[in-house]
C-alpha cells in the first residue's frame, strides 16, 4: 500500500504542483521545526557554530555535483532514451556506477583534506573546534553520496510523472535529523546529530529508490 501511494503518477500539471507545492510546504515547517530543536539541544553555543561549520562541506558537494549538474542534464536524456531510443535504464545504471565512484573518491579525498579545510572555513575555531568539525564533516560526507543516489532516483521519478516519493523525499531527509537531535544525541553527543543527517539522507534515498523498483 505504502510502495502504491509512493508510486502514484500525476495525471495533470496541476496535480503534480499540487503534490510538489504541499510537500514542499510542509519541508520548510519541518526545516523550522529542526532548527528549533537543534536550538534546544543545543543553544547558541560553540557546538551548534561547530555542527554548521562542518556541514558546509557536504552540503557543497551536493549542490554543485548533484544538484546543480545532474538534475539539469539527466531527465531530459533519460526521457528522449525512453522515448525513442530505448535503453533508458542502461543510461540510468551507467549514470548511477558513474556517480557513485565519483563521489566516493571525492569524498575520500575530502575525507583526508577535511582538518585543513575546516581551518579555511572556519579559521576562528580554536584547535579543540576544528578537531571536532573535521570529524563531523567525515560523518557527514556520507550525505552526498547517498543523496546523489537519490537525485538520479527521483529524477527517473519525475521523468515517468511519478512526484509523489520525489516530494517527500526533503520530508523524511528533515525527519531523519529531527530524530538524531532528539533520540541519538542524548547518546552520542553531538555525533548523534551528524549522524542524523546520514540517517535523513539514507531515507531521501530509500523513499525514492523503492518506487523505481516497482
Amino acid at each position: 500500500m505504502f510502495i502504491r501511494l509512493l508510486n502514484g503518477k500525476s495525471k495533470s500539471i496541476t496535480s503534480a504542483a499540487i503534490i510538489i507545492g504541499a510537500a514542499s510546504l510542509v519541508s520548510r515547517l519541518l526545516g523550522v521545526l529542526r532548527d528549533r530543536v537543534l536550538a534546544s539541544e543545543f543553544g547558541a553555543g560553540a557546538e551548534l557554530d561547530t555542527y554548521y561549520a562542518a556541514f558546509r562541506i557536504p552540503d557543497l558537494v551536493f549542490n554543485l555535483l548533484v544538484l546543480g549538474a545532474l538534475s539539469a542534464g539527466f531527465i531530459p536524456v533519460f526521457s528522449d532514451y525512453l522515448k525513442t531510443r530505448g535503453r533508458a535504464w542502461q543510461l540510468a545504471s551507467v549514470v548511477v556506477n558513474v556517480l557513485l565512484v565519483g563521489l566516493l573518491i571525492v569524498s575520500a579525498l575530502l575525507i583526508a583534506l577535511a582538518p585543513w579545510l575546516m581551518r579555511l572555513i572556519a579559521p576562528g575555531f580554536s584547535p579543540a573546534q576544528l578537531t571536532l568539525a573535521a570529524e563531523l564533516t567525515r560523518i557527514m560526507l556520507l550525505s552526498p553520496i547517498l543523496l546523489g543516489l537519490s537525485g538520479i532516483f527521483g529524477s527517473i521519478l519525475q521523468s515517468f510523472q511519478r512526484f509523489f516519493a520525489f516530494a517527500i523525499a526533503p520530508i523524511v531527509y528533515n525527519i531523519g535529523i529531527i530524530f538524531g537531535a532528539l533520540f541519538l544525541v542524548p547518546t552520542l553527543g553531538i555525533f548523534g546529530l551528524a549522524w542524523g543527517v546520514v540517517l535523513g539522507a539514507a531515507l531521501h534515498l530509500v523513499v525514492q529508490f523503492l518506487p523505481v523498483l516497482q
